[in-house]
């Protein structure tokens, strides 16, 4: 009976949007598209390099040829958004001021595969035996990480100041290359720690970990000022990211454990106090990436303390529950292996992700009063999603805008825009209506004629062109605008 209802409805909208008349008064309702997979920015499937293909040792598994060839088996590109790439700094640097990104054609080549394959870039830079030996030998101390005692776990004092004179260079450098919202979704602007989560961070002093986050972080916030930063939340050092990095710089919350015991209580708190102002950019629990740890072998989840998981499949599963539960923009596929069993195994649960992860925002009814060449037009929106378009940070500065236009009958082209200065894409959270009331005053520079209303949410750094997908049917799209109505002049 739903369907038939939901039928009708649609059938209702289309003769209203077909329609040519003129009134004054005309209403328009949209049912949401809940299945398509919106190629949005910030949120969605993640695919992961762990930084293990650039690594000799690993190679026995992943190199970067490898990888895309397990990858593009299972199609993994047409459910994910972003590339993540975890990376250590010798491998983007391995000689002074000689970049891969410049002089390493196996990481062109790799990079490029995932630009063909229409997915954004994300990054992590991290430092496990990953720091080149040029800054060693400029003078930067390290140690052997406790209680790890192995060479290959050696890490760089984070304090040192020939480190972190050496790694600004980097920052900027690697900024220049990276600071671009086409290419990259999100830089994780931190990266010290063991695996770059953030603890384990070795220090000469340990008093100066404030002073060695605020250095860094603001070293990102200085060099990337249009792609989204990141940071990984943890409680271990809350105390001084809260006020430095997530209030004063702006950054967005990431974390990982998601689905596990490590994602722990107070971590959750922190992560609530932080939304909705800020979106969270989470990753899914480790629990295997190579073909020789399976379930008979490698049951860790069995153990965790949270959850209750006795396969592989509970586990993907619950991370799914957790991801929701706690606002996720982003989830993790993760590595070829990884990608193989949630899209083979867990359909349904990638496409429950896709269905209410992230934000899925639509224009849930459009109604518009004309008279003369005035516009009263009041619009309610609704995000049907579990999590927030990020505008408000300081690298969107709120670039994402509710625009009406009149787009010309014939060629679609743009004859006026308007935004909405009250409607902020940012406030919309799941379950709540957001109303509001634009006027159009089309008194000057319009000629008469027979026009077709528009809304979108557009970029406006891009001439504000439409940025965002909107969770509507593509029969409801003219060159990506929604459309209303047509009016006459």
């Amino acid at each position: 009976m739903k369907k038939y209802i939901c039928l009708l409805v649609y059938i209702c909208a289309s003769i209203q949007l077909g329609s040519s008349s003129v009134g004054k008064r005309f209403m328009v309702s949209y049912e949401p598209d809940t299945l398509s997979i919106l190629r949005n920015p910030a949120m969605g499937w993640v695919m992961y390099e762990e930084g293990w293909s650039f690594k000799p040792s690993h190679r026995q598994w992943y190199d970067p040829v490898r990888f895309w060839q397990e990858m593009d088996a299972v199609q993994a590109h047409q459910y994910a958004n972003i590339l993540y790439i975890r990376v250590l700094w010798n491998v983007l640097e391995p000689e002074e001021g000689k970049y891969a990104w410049i002089y390493n054609e196996e990481y062109k080549a790799y990079i490029q595969k995932a630009k063909d394959r229409g997915l954004k870039l994300a990054f992590r830079v991290f430092f496990d035996n990953g720091v080149p030996d040029f800054v060693y030998q400029a003078g930067a101390h390290s140690t052997l990480e406790p209680p790890l005692n192995r060479e290959k776990d050696k890490m760089p004092y984070f304090d040192d100041s020939v480190f972190l004179e050496k790694l600004s260079n980097f920052v900027k450098a690697f900024a220049k290359e990276y600071d671009d919202p086409d290419v990259v979704d999100f830089v994780d602007a931190y990266g010290l720690g063991r695996w770059g989560e953030g603890h384990g961070v070795t220090l000469k002093d340990k008093e100066k970990l404030p002073f060695v986050i605020e250095t860094v972080t603001s070293t990102y916030a200085r060099c990337f000022k249009r792609v989204l930063t990141v940071m990984n939340l943890s409680y271990a050092d809350w105390q001084y990211t809260k006020p430095i990095v997530f209030d004063r710089l702006g950054f967005l919350p990431r974390r990982d454990g998601i689905g596990s015991f490590w994602f722990g209580d107070e971590d959750r708190k922190y992560l609530n106090e932080l939304f909705p102002q800020k979106a969270h950019i989470g990753e899914g629990c480790y629990w295997f990436a190579f073909p020789h740890k399976d379930s008979t072998t490698y049951d860790a989840f069995k153990r965790d303390k949270r959850f209750k998981m006795n396969s592989f499949y509970d586990a993907f599963t619950v991370a799914v529950d957790d991801a929701l539960a706690t606002h996720s923009n982003t989830l993790d596929l993760r590595v070829p292996y990884q990608c193989k069993y949630w899209i083979e195994q867990l359909p349904h649960q990638v496409q429950r992700f896709i269905t209410h992860g992230g934000y899925r925002l639509y224009p849930q009814s459009i109604e518009v009063e004309q008279q003369g060449k005035t516009l009263c037009i009041r619009h309610t929106w609704f995000n049907l999603g579990v999590g927030v378009l990020p505008n408000r940070h300081p690298n969107w500065n709120q670039k994402y805008k509710v625009s009406f236009a009149l787009l010309d009958p014939g060629t679609k082209e743009i004859k006026y825009n308007q935004f909405d200065p009250d409607a902020e894409p940012a406030d919309w959270v799941a379950g709540t209506a957001y109303t509001y009331t634009t006027r159009l005053g089309l008194t000057k520079g319009i000629k008469k004629g027979e026009y077709l209303l528009c809304v979108a949410i557009v970029d406006s750094t891009k001439g504000y062109m439409p940025g965002i997908k909107l969770s509507l049917p593509t029969e409801h799209l003219v060159n990506d605008w929604t459309y209303i109505n047509k009016v006459k002049l």
